[in-house]
């Protein structure tokens, strides 16, 4: 019987938590009160070179948050009002805000439907005489078609930039993703794999942009304000804690990596779910989520929906859940405070591959989950074939 209805669900016990805290963590923000710098000093700096060399890029800079990351981008692009800059819908808010703080107007893209990034084909459509950039989403932590969108970029004279908030470790055809593009943010907020409670990372290649984001967080020495600038960047407390949960960083996307590989061994052969789609070229998944594609068609055979199948494989005490819903049916997309900014209104259109990962097909479970034993994942796969085994019942839900 199902645990909905009574029955004993398939686990009980708590799957691993996040953050995992580390004694060089405490020792290092200890070390961190004691110096007295504690706005800008060793750490920070320390952080930002290790962090260069770790992913092979010339220049890094450890910022406030995620959001202020891709704006600092942006404005350093000379992107601002009157331009448009492509992103998928399938995101988190903070890729819009981004764009939408520098006076831009954010114009949606559809997603592909079997990795759930961005699709380069659509991008090419939604391209215009204004469009200044794309910001390419790696969702889940997984690398984006890296190959297309470099060359699409190219080809229209446009900048790429890389939204690697969830995909800080991830790698393309063995390169680390935040040296792909122009410029690539990371976000180290608190639920991200490299965390330090509210942070973000730039990264880039071009000594141009580099110099103009060091104006623009006012790490120039200007005294005569040539440049518009704002200090959004990271205090030593959060760059301590940076440096000391680096150190975990690699070993925990080895685990989550095997961890996955096992799962989607276990769930190989299934017809009614399966991950998104694999791909040779991806050569480390940094797994921020675990998402799951469900066949809609499969599960209406049966009489059910995703969402019935998603409560009751809860009630078996998976942490499995619905995703993301689309950016363009959030009302602030469409709000008056977002026309004032922008100049004009932003096409809400629904995009069908969006549609179906939001409200029929897409599903997944945090990265903590992926730190667990291989045990932990027979609990997932015993609960996914459990409800389907019952699905005629799942109908009542």
């Amino acid at each position: 019987m199902l645990a909905a209805f009574g029955g004993t669900p398939v686990r009980t016990s708590p799957f691993p938590g996040w953050v995992r805290v580390t004694d060089n963590d405490r020792q290092n923000l200890i070390r961190t009160v004691r110096s007295g710098e504690w706005t800008e000093g060793a750490q920070r700096r320390a952080f930002e070179t290790r962090f260069a060399a770790g992913c092979g890029a010339k220049h890094c800079f450890a910022v406030a948050n995620g959001t202020v990351s891709l704006e600092l981008i942006l404005r350093a692009m000379g992107i601002g009002y009157g331009d448009e800059v492509i992103l998928p819908p399938w995101t988190f808010i903070a890729t819009f805000s981004s764009i939408v703080f520098t006076g831009a107007t954010p114009v949606f893209a559809d997603i592909d439907a079997d990795t759930y990034c961005l699709s380069a084909a659509d991008t090419e459509r939604k391209i215009t005489s204004r469009t200044k950039a794309i910001v390419a989403v790696a969702v889940a932590g997984r690398p984006v078609d890296f190959d297309a969108l470099e060359a699409l970029a190219k080809r229209h004279g446009i900048k790429l930039i890389v939204d690697a908030a969830q995909a800080v470790g991830a790698s393309w055809r063995g390169k680390r993703i935040c040296t792909y593009g122009d410029a690539a943010s990371v976000s180290c907020q608190n639920t991200k794999n490299l965390t330090c409670g509210e942070g973000g990372i730039i990264t880039t290649n071009d000594d141009a942009l580099a110099e103009r984001l060091s104006a623009l967080l006012g790490r120039t020495g200007q005294t005569s304000f040539a440049s518009v600038a704002q200090d959004h960047n990271l205090s030593e407390f959060q760059s301590a804690l940076l440096n000391s949960q680096y150190e975990k960083l690699y070993g925990e996307i080895d685990t989550r990596a095997d961890n996955a590989a096992y799962l989607c061994g276990r769930l190989h052969g299934l017809d009614f779910v399966a991950p998104t789609a694999y791909d040779e070229r991806v050569t480390r998944h940094a797994y921020h989520l675990f998402i799951l594609r469900f066949n809609s068609a499969v599960l209406a055979e049966r009489g059910i929906n995703r969402d019935q199948f998603l409560a009751a494989v809860s009630a078996e005490g998976i942490p499995l859940g619905a995703g993301y819903a689309p950016l363009y049916a959030f009302p602030c997309v469409s709000s008056d405070y977002t026309r004032r900014i922008i100049g004009t209104t932003v096409d809400t259109s629904p995009l069908p591959n969006t549609e179906a990962a939001a409200y029929t097909e897409g599903s997944w479970m945090y990265q903590s989950v992926l730190l667990g034993t291989h045990r932990d994942m027979d609990d997932i796969a015993d609960a996914l074939i459990k409800v389907w085994a019952h699905a005629d019942d799942v109908r009542r839900l």
